[in-house]
């Protein structure tokens, strides 16, 4: 109780100081990717933004939704004419790299609720200061969603190597049961096999391999490993485990896709798990790793770099707002108010809040996986660069105008002109 104490004194304090610079109508704008617009997002919850405009009549707040293939060059462009939204959501190694965020971004090191997070460490650039704003512990992953129903009508159990999917897909398809819901018009959405699998073997297999990659020493298609998982994947698609329309499909389409009873598996996160638990609570979903290896030891699940961080551009507008509402969100009232919400569970990085009951996908990845060890960072977290590119040339790959080594030469090509770009050492 002390401790919240202490944190509601800070909160008034700051609140005074900034509502004092605040007493004049504004508009707070809050940017980003279609991708973080779900309801378990808490910076772009509804509730949340209500409860926050009812505190600060003030101020209203306009949330911006970019398409997941614009979102790098629209904020780019915003910040290099320096007519940037108030609050930017973006993942933080890739604010770090793609959006120079430690020049770009307010420091936020000395803001009152930094001294109240449990694990302030994970929020820190290479600079040892602060940009980004995120109320979580990580307790999610990236892996195959599945009908768990499904898989027990046909006893079934998640296979832990890629030639045990092959026959899981088989006896799924043998069954009139699409084995693999592809929403690929996303573009952010296939790429969760390559960036999870290439997570992995920097991991396990080849150490300091993107150290290379980025330094101009080694090709992406160099790396068999790389084209391999391509080439599974493409395997996949010829076999005929996802739907003829996976081109045309989109994410939004998924939980329809789910519910009717006619796919059984998705390329996703633990997000789609929660969310399509509130939309329909009568399908019975879970994870597991993404078998793409021949060695089970390999079986991990992929975790995204910090995540969806909210950071205030320098040259934002309402600076001072823009800090009011990263206060507001991370007071222990209103990280009560999102845990009340079953969609919106997750484990706060803050001292002063209470443990919540994960969501049961949560709980099982942060038992099975994240305290025992068995997670890896994706591979995305380690591109200096906007990947977009590549993950068009996947579709190319889908639609069969690329092959697997198409793909990586291309990108090998767009790669080294990105970071030219950049004037990176080595290009």
């Amino acid at each position: 109780m002390k401790g919240i104490a202490c944190a509601a004194i800070l909160a008034v304090g700051l609140a005074s100081s900034i509502a004092a610079q605040s007493a004049k109508n504004v508009t707070l704008t809050i940017e980003g990717s279609q991708e973080f617009k779900v309801p378990s997002n808490p910076f772009f919850n509804q509730a949340n933004i209500d409860a926050f405009q009812a505190k600060y009549p003030n101020i209203k707040v306009d949330v911006l939704v970019i398409p997941d293939a614009q979102t790098t060059q629209t904020l780019q462009t915003k910040l290099a004419t320096g007519e940037p939204s108030d609050l930017i959501i973006y993942n933080k190694v890739s604010a770090e790299n793609e959006l120079t965020a430690m020049k770009n971004m307010v420091d936020l090191s000395g803001e009152a609720w930094v001294s109240h997070l449990k694990q302030p460490e994970i929020l820190k650039s290479p600079d040892g200061k602060i940009y980004g704003f995120l109320l979580s512990i990580s307790t999610g992953g990236m892996g195959v969603v599945y009908n768990k129903d499904i898989f027990a009508k046909y006893k079934l159990e998640a296979p832990k190597t890629y030639a045990e999917f092959l026959k899981v897909c088989d006896t799924l398809k043998a069954n009139k049961i699409t084995p693999l819901y592809g929403p690929f018009k996303d573009v952010w959405t296939f790429q969760i096999w390559p960036t999870s699998i290439w997570g992995t073997v920097a991991a396990k297999q080849k150490a300091g391999i993107f150290d290379d990659i980025n330094a101009g020493k080694v090709k992406w298609s160099a790396v068999p490993q790389f084209q391999d998982t391509l080439a599974r994947a493409n395997d996949l698609f010829k076999k005929g485990y996802f739907q003829k329309s996976c081109l045309s499909d989109d994410y939004n389409g998924a939980p329809a896709a789910f519910s009717s009873g006619k796919y059984a598996m998705m390329l996703m996160g633990d997000w789609f798990v929660r969310d399509l638990a509130t939309k329909d609570p009568s399908i019975n979903l879970d994870i597991f790793p993404i078998p793409a290896f021949d060695d089970p030891a390999l079986n991990v699940i992929s975790q995204g770099q910090v995540g969806g961080c909210l950071f205030i551009p320098k040259k934002a507008k309402n600076i001072a707002e823009a800090k009011l509402f990263l206060d507001f969100i991370s007071q222990p009232e209103q990280i009560a108010r999102d845990l009340a919400n079953p969609a919106m569970a997750y484990l706060p990085n803050f001292k002063d809040t209470a443990v919540p009951k994960l969501q049961p996908v949560n709980d099982f990845i942060y038992n099975a996986y994240v305290k025992t060890g068995k997670i890896t960072t994706e591979a995305n977290a380690f591109v200096k660069v906007d990947m977009n590119d590549l993950w068009k040339y996947y579709q190319d790959m889908i639609g069969g105008v690329k092959t697997p080594k198409d793909v990586l030469v291309a990108w090998d090509k767009k790669f080294a002109e990105l970071m030219k770009a950049k004037a990176m050492p080595g290009f």
